[in-house]
């Protein structure tokens, strides 16, 4: 690749990166294009030659955004982590190595543009979901998870934590390890206990 290509390349992605702050602090509506590129440090001009409108932008953010998702998910589950691990990664550490979207932008996107919407689901039931029951699947091969429940009830607990989760400032995490070893002992063994006697016994 040339250093044309290149140039051309890391422009569109300042465009992306630019974009997707401003809509993740303004709001897809409030911010125009004019704000893209000063925030961007690019012309008008530069933005439409890489995206024919703002719709265009915001689908292109979205998607990135959920390749990149997708990708540190794989990766995690191909380096075989235990079940919980990967509980903790997906649910609580959102806020690493990608920038976090919030979830009410999400909705917004998804809401507004119909074709968005076909692609995220398209996506989830091709990629995401296959991925999820491959480690769903390993965790009970390995005795990690009851083997009695179904898989539909799994994914709707995960879900409805990671939902929950998400409402709460990544900040709050970060600073009430109590709390977090709390919900995962919680999600793990329910009200009726399990291994947190030994963590209270060595505190």
């Amino acid at each position: 690749m040339n250093g044309f290509e290149l140039r051309k390349q890391q422009k569109r992605k300042d465009i992306m990166n630019a974009a997707f702050t401003l809509f993740n602090k303004e709001g897809i509506k409030k911010v125009k294009i004019s704000d893209i590129a000063r925030f961007a440090g690019v012309s008008q001009v530069t933005i439409y030659n890489h995206f024919t409108s703002k719709e265009e932008l915001v689908r292109a953010v979205m998607k990135e955004y959920m390749h990149q998702q997708f990708q540190i998910f794989k990766e995690s589950v191909e380096e075989e982590r235990t079940f919980p691990e990967l509980v903790e990664l997906i649910v609580f550490e959102k806020h690493k190595a990608v920038q976090s979207l919030d979830p009410s932008l999400l909705q917004e996107m998804l809401t507004a543009d119909e074709e968005l919407k076909e692609y995220v689901d398209h996506f989830y039931r091709t990629q995401t979901l296959p991925l999820f029951v491959q480690l769903l699947e390993r965790a009970r091969e390995h005795g990690e998870i009851n083997a009695l429940l179904s898989m539909e009830s799994i994914m709707f607990y995960l879900n409805a934590l990671k939902t929950e989760v998400q409402r709460i400032p990544a900040k709050t995490w970060s600073e009430r390890k109590d709390f977090l070893d709390d919900v995962l002992q919680l999600f793990f063994y329910g009200l009726s206990g399990g291994p947190s006697s030994d963590r209270n016994e060595s505190e």
